[in-house]
């Protein structure tokens, strides 16, 4: 058998060069925030943490919720610069691992709250960006800390015991689960795009809403799955944790430092 003359010619294919960048950064995002998600919690580095680890979490989850509500509506800013000094002491007691795992979105949101806030200063409330961004850094300071430091199971335990709906406590537990699996299944839709894209693609930036359109066929096929997987193993759309004791010692000083908090957000107004 012969081959034709244009079978046997050789043929050099050299592609322009493109730039990935919405590629790159989306992997480089997705990868960092599953990093975190998956991350292992320094806590045999953290006297402080493994001290709190001995708290009920249904009481830390309510001792969180009554300093954010006191800092909130509490006019006076001596209050805010008493909780921003005791956030930033409990910050420093961490190691730097939480200390930046903490930082970066907490500061994230500050800026956020200073931009907001700026256009106030021209119409008279010079102290308002300041207010925003000390209760701003304290709130989410406090709730970072919390999600990180206490294992998500234990949250949701703390979840039921405060009494919060079955339904709600379903969709914070799936919620964390799918950022997961979601983020794992956007990572290889992205690879298999980038494999795919060779030499210069005008049409790249379209490719977004298809992998959208193919994640959101994913996740419903997965949730599906999961619901029939959870229905098989007995679950009715209850959960049912085991009571923890709360006349404990550890409790009951964290219960007596959230009176105190409460007790000078009252006094001082």
């Amino acid at each position: 058998m012969v081959l034709p003359d244009w079978l046997r010619t050789s043929e050099r294919y050299d592609p322009p060069a493109d730039r990935s960048s919405f590629i790159e950064r989306n992997l480089a995002h997705i990868g960092d925030v599953l990093a975190q998600v998956g991350a292992a919690l320094p806590l045999d580095r953290s006297p402080l943490d493994r001290v709190l680890a001995a708290v009920s979490p249904s009481l830390r989850l309510a001792g969180v919720l009554a300093a954010i509500v006191c800092v909130n509506v509490t006019r006076n800013m001596l209050f805010s610069y008493v909780m921003l000094a005791v956030a930033l002491a409990l910050l420093a007691a961490r190691p730097a691992r939480l200390i930046a795992a903490i930082l970066a979105p907490t500061l994230a949101v500050c800026l956020l709250s200073l931009v907001v806030a700026l256009p106030a200063v021209f119409v008279g409330q010079t102290d308002a960006p300041v207010r925003l961004v000390v209760r701003a850094f304290v709130a989410v300071s406090l709730v970072i800390a919390l999600a990180r430091t206490v294992p998500w199971n234990r949250l949701i335990g703390g979840l039921r015991g405060l009494g919060v709906p079955d339904s709600v406590v379903y969709v914070c537990d799936v919620t964390i689960q799918f950022i997961d699996v979601l983020g794992r299944s956007m990572m290889q839709l992205l690879d298999a795009l980038r494999l795919r894209s060779v030499g210069r693609d005008a049409r790249k930036l379209k490719s977004a809403g298809r992998l959208l359109g193919a994640l959101f066929l994913r996740a419903n096929a997965q949730a599906r799955s999961m619901a029939e997987a959870m229905t098989c193993r007995g679950f009715d759309g209850r959960y049912r944790v085991r009571r923890e004791r709360w006349l404990t010692w550890p409790n009951a000083a964290y219960a007596l430092g959230v009176a105190a908090v409460i007790a000078l957000a009252a006094y001082l107004g």
